[in-house]
């Protein structure tokens, strides 16, 4: 490892500071533990799939042994007349055919989510029409426990599917993303960093490097610093100084309007520019320049590091 990189604060605070406070055994289970959203989405799919055709055969193996084990389910709240059994088998062989079709959706998705996402709204529609019309009945015909649950059922499965499909989407907007904002995110990091660091143009890649540090800390990072970019943009027309734009605003107001938000009554406002700072002052004195400037080389934490009890483990990760 560079000597020079070992000595950065940057490097400090995440790889040396941050595991001496949590302990690295902590660090790296959190990271085994986290799914990544494609196997996550395969997971529930698959699950989806295995529920699907166990749930199948049950019905056309005993339709009305189901029917009766729902109506002594909802007996329990006394407030649901059974639901009427039946011996014609035409709807059987209709439903029993839908279960098939959801059943190699699902795991035609658990297959490959990304590259099947498009038949994620397909379950989702097929699944929305079995909790409807359920609702429907339900409503206008007979209030049986059977129709509410087949709703419920039926429509929570359709917010999971389509909560897969829009988290997918979203994961691979940011991992298309562009290492660096472009267009109008580019102009208002730009402008930021501008209004906190004066010199920060002097400073090469800090843009860059703000932009990364936010994308590395979650999928979704560059889609949040996107968020809150929009966010200062828009808020002076709420919270002045002046109600116009913060690209609008002279360097003097940009600066006061900042300050507002930092000495600010609503807590979250506060802990917003906060965090934004943190990030932007962490890189800027990341950088040689500003090192040099405060006459700052490293050594000293490095050597209170080196010489407390975890010093082991620090000295592996400077070597």
């Amino acid at each position: 490892m560079d000597l020079e990189q070992s000595k950065s604060p940057a490097f400090l605070l995440q790889g040396v500071i941050i595991p001496s406070l949590f302990g690295p055994s902590r660090l790296t289970c959190r990271a085994v533990r986290r799914l990544h959203p494609e196997q996550t989405v395969a997971l529930i799919h698959r699950l989806l799939a295995m529920t699907f055709a166990v749930v199948g055969l049950l019905f056309v193996a005993a339709p009305n042994a189901t029917v009766r084990a729902i109506n002594a389910l909802g007996s329990i709240f006394r407030v649901f007349p059974p639901a009427p059994e039946s011996e014609l088998r035409f709807w059987l062989s209709l439903g029993f055919a839908y279960m098939v079709l959801v059943t190699l959706l699902a795991w035609r998705i658990a297959g490959d989510p990304r590259g099947q996402r498009a038949l994620m709204p397909l379950l989702a529609a097929g699944k929305f029409a079995s909790s409807f019309t359920c609702l429907c009945f339900f409503l206008l015909q007979q209030a049986t426990f059977l129709y509410l649950l087949n709703f419920l059922v039926d429509g929570s499965i359709v917010v999971l599917v389509l909560g897969c499909y829009l988290w997918l989407g979203m994961a691979e907007q940011t991992a298309q993303a562009a290492v660096l904002p472009a267009g109008r995110v580019a102009e208002l990091l730009r402008l930021l960093l501008g209004t906190m660091v004066p010199d920060g143009a002097a400073v090469p890649r800090l843009e860059q490097a703000v932009w990364r540090y936010f994308t590395r800390l979650h999928p979704l990072g560059g889609t949040a610093l996107s968020a809150i970019l929009y966010l200062l943009e828009f808020a002076p027309y709420l919270f002045g100084p002046r109600r116009r734009r913060f690209s609008a605003l002279s360097a003097p107001e940009r600066e006061a309007y900042l300050s507002g938000w930092e000495t600010s009554r609503l807590a979250l406002r506060r802990q917003l520019i906060n965090g934004i700072k943190l990030a932007v002052m962490l890189h800027y004195y990341d950088s040689p320049a500003a090192c040099a400037a405060i006459g700052y080389d490293g050594a000293y934490l490095r050597d209170k590091l080196l010489a407390g009890p975890n010093a082991e483990f620090h000295r592996a990760r400077l070597a």
